[in-house]
């Protein structure tokens, strides 16, 4: 039997914690610092993995010592410095920490896709602040694009008031750089949990409706930030990603010409507990 284990998902726009135990793997926590459109200072950065370590005491309580694992993503990848700075943050808090290559992380997501619901037919779009990656069933290597949900919201101003959002514009780009060969995809990271927050009911328990995903984008483009943030499924600074994640699925659909997709809670942590 495996052992109770916590990972640390430390990505350019929040840090995610993971559990596994004899239940099964569940995500527990979420904290959205947006370390690539921010200036955080690294005292705050600490303070944060703190507050976060902190909410989630009773978890930890029984653990071993190696059984909490920290990894670092794309904002890592990008800044060697802060790299550094969070491994020392880490081995502050007694935590092991690594920073993960591109190609790491999409070989992660595979191996947790391959012990998820999601169809084999189905590809899939993994996307996090900095980057996207696209998994698909008939090619070992994975489609990456080196842009994610914090460069759409600087480009196309997706932060600003709604008539200052250049959503048409983002989508038009994205469908443009999507790779000809999408089909009908799959959406990780906590998706799921998201459209159906906002009431939107799956066909079969898995499929999202085209019409019904851009009945609710619509609805949230025209909606000013405090007003996103305040209907948040997780934190209130999770919808700060929102507008842009919703261009994505839209210019998926755009590609793919299908009429619906699969929303998923699947993230690459999953990939590390299951194998671990």
């Amino acid at each position: 039997m495996q052992s109770d284990k916590l990972i640390l998902d430390l990505s350019s726009r929040s840090a995610k914690v993971f559990k596994r135990s004899e239940t099964g793997i569940e995500q527990v926590d979420l904290l959205t610092w947006e370390l690539s459109e921010s200036k955080i200072s690294l005292p705050a950065i600490e303070d944060q993995l703190k507050l976060l370590l902190s909410a989630n005491g009773s978890i930890r309580e029984g653990l071993d010592q190696g059984t909490i694992e920290a990894i670092g993503t794309e904002a890592m990848r990008r800044s060697p410095l802060l790299s550094q700075h969070m491994q020392e943050i880490c081995e502050n808090l007694q935590i092991a920490y690594r920073t993960i290559s591109q190609e790491e992380e999409a070989d992660l997501l595979k191996k947790a896709i391959a012990e998820s619901d999601i169809p084999n037919h189905l590809d899939v779009l993994h996307v996090g602040g900095g980057g996207i990656q696209m998994i698909t069933r008939d090619s070992e290597a994975p489609y990456m694009i080196p842009f994610g949900i914090s460069d759409l919201n600087q480009q196309f101003q997706l932060l600003e008031s709604p008539s200052h959002r250049q959503i048409a514009t983002c989508i038009k780009w994205l469908s443009s750089r999507l790779p000809v060969t999408l089909k009908t995809f799959a959406y990780t990271g906590g998706e799921k949990t998201y459209v159906q927050h906002f009431g939107i009911e799956l066909e079969q328990d898995l499929y999202c409706l085209s019409s019904d995903f851009t009945l609710l984008a619509r609805r949230l483009a025209a909606m000013e930030l405090p007003a996103l943030e305040a209907r948040s499924p997780f934190d209130p600074k999770w919808m700060r990603g929102v507008i842009a994640s919703n261009c994505i699925v839209l210019a998926g659909l755009i590609k793919s010409g299908s009429t619906k997709f699969m929303p998923s809670d699947l993230n690459m942590a999953h990939g590390i507990l299951n194998q671990s």
